[in-house]
């Protein structure tokens, strides 16, 4: 039997990708058998993957696994760091990961032979997680895109191969596994985090919520805004993304911040974080606050009795900054419980996740006041 490679469709019950980017709106082309019982057996492996992860169960992590394959072995070392980072980053945040439930679209399906296939897959995390002792049950989403090769071993489908970026791994500019930073946070208590400033800024929130991507949370059928060129692949989506939301907020394009429709990409200051962050600062659309690693801007000060972190609200922006320059850009989309901040990214994709989770303890991070557009006075400009 001859197994083609579908690289030009979604798997069952999605779309086909018109001129590279994702409709939901495309005609729909179900999988073969063949492909439907990968897909099956994939979203198998990676939700025992994810549920031996936060149970620290390592003969069920090593079972997802094809044994004595070095790249399996890479594979399982790579998950077992996550599993670490995870527990520190819980523990320090007081924190229970309660469960995780997995979806996954499949685009790319490719049989090498009967028993060796290469997956492309968009995997979809829900988390829910409560604060300890009894806070209530709270949600957050990952997407995160695989290369997956699977190999049949005794007849059923292992992962010998798993290349992504790991939300939970940010700084791949560190050899060893990133650690989180492990201070707890020094808050005297809950606080009510502020209300967004105007109906822009709401605005800007409720296009991130909309097009965030793959995390689960996310509107627009887990699907980035095709209207948008997608530079996942190409050193990253984040700051693109950010872009957009700034711009539904109701700031105008300018000669250095822009997006060319025609050419199908943004400027410097649109889709780079460093570019960004200094347009920010130069133009006034912003200010930066705070800046600091994680102890500094959560510790309370005079002038932030919840530390610096408590004062941003939603459509404020958070840069993440490794080796002194900025490599990420994420916004504040709400509060958790504790009114901790919530925010939203692409690249790795995130809805509404605590601002912190897959940084580690040399990260630095700058604190941005967008200062969006009035609307009243928007409405009386020619």
């Amino acid at each position: 039997m001859l197994y083609l490679s579908r690289t030009a469709l979604i798997s069952l019950g999605l779309s086909v990708i018109v001129g590279g980017v994702p409709s939901p709106k495309a005609a729909l082309v179900p999988l073969t058998p063949a492909e439907q019982a990968v897909k099956q057996a994939l979203t198998a492996l990676v939700t025992q993957e994810d549920q031996a992860i936060l149970a620290q169960n390592p003969k069920a992590l090593r079972a997802v696994f094809v044994p004595g394959a070095s790249s399996a072995e890479d594979a399982f070392d790579h998950a077992h760091d996550r599993e670490a980072f995870l527990a520190a980053w819980a523990k320090a945040r007081q924190i229970r990961l309660q469960a995780v439930t997995v979806t996954l679209r499949t685009p790319h399906i490719t049989f090498q032979s009967p028993e060796r296939v290469k997956v492309f897959a968009v995997v979809s995390e829900n988390y829910t997680y409560r604060y300890l002792p009894t806070g209530p049950l709270q949600h957050f989403g990952l997407g995160i895109r695989h290369d997956y090769v699977l190999q049949a071993v005794d007849r059923q489908w292992r992962i010998r191969a798993d290349d992504f970026t790991d939300p939970l791994d940010q700084d791949t500019r560190i050899p060893q596994a990133a650690k989180p930073a492990t201070d707890t946070p020094r808050v005297s208590g809950p606080h009510q985090p502020p209300a967004p400033l105007n109906k822009n800024a709401e605005a800007a929130v409720h296009y991130a919520d909309e097009y965030c991507g793959a995390a689960p949370g996310c509107g627009n059928h887990g699907f980035y805004n095709r209207a948008y060129n997608n530079y996942n692949g190409e050193g990253g989506d984040c700051t693109n993304f950010i872009s957009q939301a700034l711009k539904a907020g109701g700031f105008r394009e300018t000669c250095g911040w822009s997006y060319d429709r025609h050419r199908g990409e943004g400027s410097y200051a649109w889709s780079n974080a460093v570019g960004l962050a200094e347009y920010l600062a130069a133009s006034g659309r912003a200010t930066s606050y705070a800046e600091g690693r994680y102890p500094s801007i959560t510790r309370p000060t005079e002038r932030f009795p919840h530390g610096s972190i408590a004062a941003l609200r939603p459509g404020d922006l958070i840069s993440y900054v490794e080796r002194g320059r900025p490599i990420h850009t994420a916004m504040v989309t709400g509060f958790d419980s504790k009114g901790v901040p919530l925010v939203d990214s692409h690249t790795s994709d995130r809805y509404h996740v605590p601002w912190d989770l897959g940084w580690d303890r040399s990260t630095r991070y700058i604190l941005w006041h967008v200062h969006y557009p009035n609307p009243s006075r928007q409405k009386t400009l020619p």
